[in-house]
Parts: structure tokens; C-alpha cells; sequence
């Protein structure tokens, strides 16, 4: 509080309350304090807070509005506010020191919202006033900051998206952090949350439409797949809340996750592009500077009036992006939307892909899953009337050894990550179990393997012109 003579005392934990007689019992040292407090007294000054220091003007009295806790000789508990005189050169930065005491432990208090709309300029403009903060903070580079502000601004129309995009962060704790603030001080509506749980997605406002930003480096697989599949609509979960009974309920909503240094959870995230938060170490390190308030405040509103202005063009426009791998594809043509008025941030974003689709379909073809599939496709490219799963799996092993890998897979493992795919076996007599390669199995064939991204893995002349792999591409 400013500007008050008068002293309170508080109840632990509890408001102000009125002004009452301060306690005669008060221990020695509380006792020369409200001394020092008394109206004909002043606090020494710091000397570079002193009058000389400045221009000189009229004491103003401060109540400095941080309790402190005294304990009084009877034993009794008892909070007390400490008043200060001070010069007015210096009464801003006891605002800010007493504000910054007064912390509400409720982050959803102090969430970042615009206060109105201001002009952004162009497009263009402010995606690259954007970037250049971003970097700043950060200290990562363009290409990286620029994929970030990408999913800013698709924060920003979550709700009229298809889809919502989401953020998988690795790196160090300290470098984590300071991309999920930074990712704060720009995004629509949002929540610093430290874990995830469905207890805590279940207390969220929903109704305030939250970019959620999650600090969960031991996310587990379950919470994985829920996070993964609500970056679109229409998964159902069931929410539970206290003096309710269960309901359905669609988490749809814009994610960041920071899941520390082990990125193993990141292929069971759905729709989630990759970002390290670490930079490659150059020497000494830089100082990041976190974005001040007024500058915050100051980009949240430039955003609103871009969300104001380009809502109906997002909604409307038929941005598509073809030739990656197929989630990023769906995640390009959601991105690029909120820029349909800017081809050249659509060409940029679509170039930063094209790195990051490629890396996706060498990890995949690591996977068993694609491994299988490949395997499947390329024997059924040889013009075999019947293949069989120990084939498959002979087929697989052999593609591992050529890699140089050591790692073997039976025909049973082989058989279960088939039927996982959706390619059922059967028994084919004392062979064991395979497939029969008439037309519909073909077709099935050659749709988990487009699925799973492989266009076979013998590559000659014969498989080039299969109408069916054509008819897939």
C-alpha cells in the first residue's frame, strides 16, 4: 500500500484487517522498528536513493505493504506492516519491490491477457518483430525461433483451426524453462503448469480457450497419447469434477510440453513438432533478457488485433501443403493458414519443414511397424501368390543386417506387429501362418504401407510402375 500512515496487522495466512493498537509486548527489535516508522522519523536512505542524488521534492510516507512476522513475548504469532519515508525519486521502485512481494500463488491470476487491440502492422512485420525477440531471449537460432513463432501465432486461432499443432521442447531444465516463458509472454491465453496429470487438465478453465505450457519431463506414455490426440477435435476423455458427476469432455486445445534432455516420448505425441531448447555452445553464453511487462503486454495486444482482423481469413483459407511426410503435412497446412495473406511466411515455413519430414521418415523407418510393412510390400511386388510371415520376417532381418544392425525379430514378433497394423495372417498349412496376395489383400497391403510412409524397400524398375504404390503416393 502507498501513500498510507496508518499501520495494520494481518492474521497469518488472512486479509488486512482495520487498524488496531500495536501490541505492547512487541520483542526489542520489533519494537525499534515501528519506532523507526513512527511519522517524525525517516529510513535512512540509500545513497543512491538520497535527495542529493536527484531533484529534490516533499517526503512521501509509504506503507511498504510486505508483512513481517514478529513473535510477540507472550508466544503470540503476529504479522506487522513496516512504513517507510522515502524521497518520490525512488517511490517506483518500492511499487515494484512490494508488487513483486504481494506474488498471488495463483498463476491463473496473473495469466497474460491483451487490454485491448493495437495496430500490427503487416504480416510480415510482426512475424519478424516476433522472431527477433524470441532470439533475444533465447539465444537459439533464426530457424529455430522462427518454427516458434510459427505456433505462436496458431495459438491464436485454436479455435477456428482444424487442428492445434503442438510443441515438443528438449534440452536442459534451465533452457526449457526460459522457451516456455518466452513461449508465454507471446501466446494466446497462457498457463505455466509444472506436471500434468488428468486431475490437474481436469481443474483448467476450458472456457478461457488456454495454451497450455507444460513443464512434464517424466511424461508418461498414457498422458502422452492424451496430449498427442487432443491437438484435434473430436477424442473423447471423461472429466471429473468435485460435486459433479463424470461427463464427457474434448482437451482440443494448443500444447508446448518441455519434456527434458530424453525425447522418447516424442513419437507417441501426436501432431508435435520438435524443438531443442539448448544451443549449440559458441563461446560464452548469452545473456537472456526475459521481455518486460509493457512489452509484453504491448505484443499480446498487437496479437489480438491480428486475431481480430484475420479470424475469418484463417477460417476460410484453403492453404494445403502436399510432398512431406503426412503429420507434417497436416501440420504445415494448419500453420500456414494463419499467414494467408503472406505467400512468402507460407514458402518459409513449408522450407523449415522439409528438414524436419525427412528427419520423421528416417526415425520411422527405424520403426518395426514400418519395418514390417516395407517388408510386406516388397514381397508382394515379386508377383507371389502367397508370402509367409516367417518370409516377412526374413525380409526384415535381412534389410537390419545390410544397416549393420545386430538386432533380429522372430516370425511370432513379426506376427503380432503385422496383426497390430491391421494385416491379419492365417494359416496357410504346415508352413505356418502368411497371407493369400489376392486383389483385396494387395490393396490392404499397399494402404498400411503408405500409412506407415514406405514405398517398399527393393526399389527396381518393376515396383516403379505398380499402379497401386502409384495410386498411394
Amino acid at each position: 500500500m502507498f501513500e498510507d500512515s496508518s499501520h495494520h496487522t494481518f492474521n497469518p495466512g488472512g486479509p488486512g484487517t482495520p487498524e488496531i493498537p500495536v501490541p505492547q509486548d512487541l520483542p526489542a527489535e520489533a519494537a525499534e522498528l515501528r519506532d523507526e516508522a513512527g511519522p517524525e522519523s525517516h529510513a535512512t536512505p540509500d545513497p543512491s536513493d538520497s535527495p542529493e542524488a536527484g531533484a529534490t521534492g516533499p517526503v512521501k510516507r509509504i506503507a511498504l505493504g510486505i508483512p513481517e512476522w514478529f513473535r510477540a513475548d507472550c508466544g503470540e504469532l503476529k504479522t506487522y506492516d513496516v512504513q517507510y519515508s522515502v524521497d518520490p525519486m525512488v517511490a517506483h521502485d518500492y511499487r515494484e519491490m512490494v508488487d513483486r512481494a504481494g506474488y498471488t500463488r495463483d498463476p491463473l491470476k496473473q495469466m497474460v491477457i491483451p487490454t485491448n487491440k493495437e495496430s500490427f502492422g503487416t504480416t510480415e512485420e510482426l512475424f519478424v518483430q516476433i522472431r527477433q525477440s524470441i532470439a533475444e531471449q533465447t539465444g537459439l537460432s533464426e530457424k529455430v525461433c522462427a518454427l516458434m513463432t510459427f505456433w505462436i501465432f496458431s495459438t491464436w486461432f485454436q479455435d477456428v483451426l482444424p487442428l492445434a499443432p503442438g510443441l515438443a521442447i528438449t534440452g536442459w531444465a534451465h533452457e526449457g524453462d526460459v522457451v516456455l516463458r518466452t513461449l508465454g509472454a507471446f501466446s494466446y491465453h497462457p498457463i505455466l503448469m509444472a506436471g500434468i496429470t488428468s486431475a490437474t487438465l481436469n481443474d483448467i478453465s476450458w472456457e478461457r480457450k488456454p495454451t497450455l505450457l507444460i513443464s512434464e519431463p517424466a511424461l508418461n506414455k498414457r498422458m502422452a497419447v492424451i496430449l498427442g490426440s487432443s491437438t484435434s477435435r473430436g477424442y473423447l476423455a471423461f472429466r471429473k469434477l468435485a460435486g459433479y458427476p463424470t461427463s464427457p469432455f474434448d482437451y482440443f486445445s494448443s500444447k508446448a510440453l518441455f519434456l527434458g534432455e530424453d525425447p522418447q516420448m516424442i513419437s507417441v505425441l501426436q501432431n508435435y513438432l520438435h524443438i531443442n531448447a539448448s544451443p549449440a555452445p559458441v563461446g560464452e553464453s548469452q545473456n537472456e533478457v526475459p521481455l518486460s511487462e509493457e512489452m509484453t503486454l504491448r505484443y499480446q495486444n498487437q496479437l489480438m488485433g491480428y486475431r481480430i482482423a484475420c479470424a475469418r481469413g484463417v477460417f476460410k483459407s484453403d492453404f494445403n501443403v502436399r510432398g512431406l511426410s503426412p503429420e507434417i503435412n497436416a501440420i504445415a497446412s494448419v500453420l500456414g493458414k494463419c499467414f494467408f495473406s503472406a505467400p512468402a511466411l507460407q514458402d518459409e515455413l513449408v522450407s523449415l519443414l522439409q528438414p524436419v519430414a525427412q528427419q520423421q521418415v528416417a526415425d520411422r523407418l527405424d520403426d518395426l511397424g514400418t519395418l514390417v510393412a516395407g517388408a510386406a510390400l516388397s514381397l508382394c511386388h515379386q508377383g507371389k501368390d502367397q508370402i509367409m510371415v516367417g518370409e516377412i520376417a526374413a525380409e526384415v532381418n535381412r534389410v537390419l543386417k545390410g544397416r549393420g544392425e545386430r538386432l533380429q525379430y522372430s516370425p511370432e514378433k513379426v506376427g503380432h506387429k503385422l496383426k497390430k497394423a491391421g494385416l491379419l495372417s492365417r494359416r496357410l498349412g504346415a508352413a505356418g501362418n502368411g497371407f493369400v496376395l489376392d486383389r483385396a489383400t494387395q490393396v490392404l497391403l499397399h494402404e498400411v504401407a503408405a500409412a506407415y510412409g514406405c514405398g517398399g524397400l527393393v526399389e527396381d524398375k518393376e515396383n516403379l510402375h505398380c499402379p497401386l504404390c502409384i495410386q498411394n503416393k
